[in-house]
């Protein structure tokens, strides 16, 4: 996965980019530090003003790295305010199932009520050699970014009230992100549960292919889904088969495991069942879930083998009254 993080200046970005790699381990790429680098070294004749050349040039080598990272099958996090608002057409569909876009905004609201703050956070991460901070220009770019968000159709993260960027949210999840979701089902299978199955039994569980992660995300549409975001980036995700009072699907990202994400999405999952009138839950754990939902109060009831694409999978049938 790539993550791209951007926004105006003093939004926080280099601070989420050191939160996100300590969380998920991926290296940073700063585009701060590489228009340094190349202006120091004398590899380009740009100066630091050069803002609207530095976009092209900068977001030229950094968009073949990100194509890079994707084809290696790399991780990485890419910083800075040089990320055009057109950087999708850049990538073909392929490349952009792998990318995950943040750019942070903060209102006209936060930066006029929250001006010390602002001021004070500035060297959070970065000793700036020199800087500034105008809250007038700060709340214009912050607006012009906003609005180009809007126009290219491109998430952001809405910085109004608190600062919350970084921080955990429990969402219902729909369309696109349902897509997302059946990605990260692959994507943790292969990885978390290779501890208790064979690569067969794991080809044969959650295929890497388009056509399964279309299936899944179809199946996931009929339900009820509570994902777990990071500045919109889906970190976890749950589904509820309200009709059958079923816990269907709960997986985490392979790099946030056992941080209470899980927990968190089952709560929801498990308020919503009870206002839905179920008073018990069922729920069919792998090997590599049942200690999690034993500790969730689930009894297992007995093993259960199933088959998939010809192969045979155990799993246990699990049961929790509400």
């Amino acid at each position: 996965m790539v993550i791209l993080i951007t926004g105006a200046s003093h939004t926080g970005k280099t601070l989420l980019a050191q939160k996100l790699m300590e969380r998920y381990r991926y290296p940073v790429l700063s585009l701060d530090l590489l228009k340094m680098g190349l202006i120091r070294s004398g590899q380009t004749e740009l100066t630091p003003e050069d803002d609207e050349l530095l976009v092209p040039y900068l977001w030229g080598i950094a968009r073949e790295m990100v194509k890079t990272a994707i084809e290696n099958s790399q991780n990485l996090i890419v910083e800075g305010c040089y990320i055009p608002f057109d950087w999708q057409s850049d990538f073909e569909p392929a490349y952009l199932e792998q990318i995950e876009y943040i750019c942070l905004v903060m209102t006209r609201r936060y930066l006029e009520t929250h001006d010390d703050d602002v001021r004070r956070f500035a060297n959070a991460i970065e000793q700036r050699l020199a800087d500034s901070v105008d809250i007038d220009d700060l709340v214009a770019d912050n607006e012009h970014i906003l609005s180009e968000c809007q126009k290219h159709n491109l998430p952001f993260c809405l910085i109004d009230e608190d600062y919350g960027a970084g921080n955990l949210e429990t969402v219902p999840l729909y369309g696109d992100d349902l897509s997302k979701a059946a990605r990260l089902l692959s994507e943790t299978v292969h990885a978390v549960n290779a501890h208790d199955y064979t690569s067969e039994q794991l080809d044969a569980w959650a295929p890497r292919n388009c056509r399964y992660h279309a299936k899944v995300a179809e199946r996931l549409s009929r339900q009820l889904v509570i994902g777990a975001k990071e500045c919109g980036v889906l970190v976890g995700f749950g589904s509820l088969d309200g009709n059958e009072g079923v816990i269907d699907l709960l997986f985490v990202h392979k790099n946030r495991q056992r941080q209470g994400i899980a927990k968190a999405i089952l709560a929801n999952l498990e308020r919503a069942a009870a206002e839905q009138g179920h008073r018990a839950l069922t729920a069919f754990a792998s090997i590599t879930a049942r200690p999690f939902f034993e500790a969730m109060g689930y009894t297992a009831k007995y093993e259960n083998e199933v088959i998939r694409n010809g192969v045979s999978l155990t799993n246990y049938r699990m049961k929790k009254t509400l």
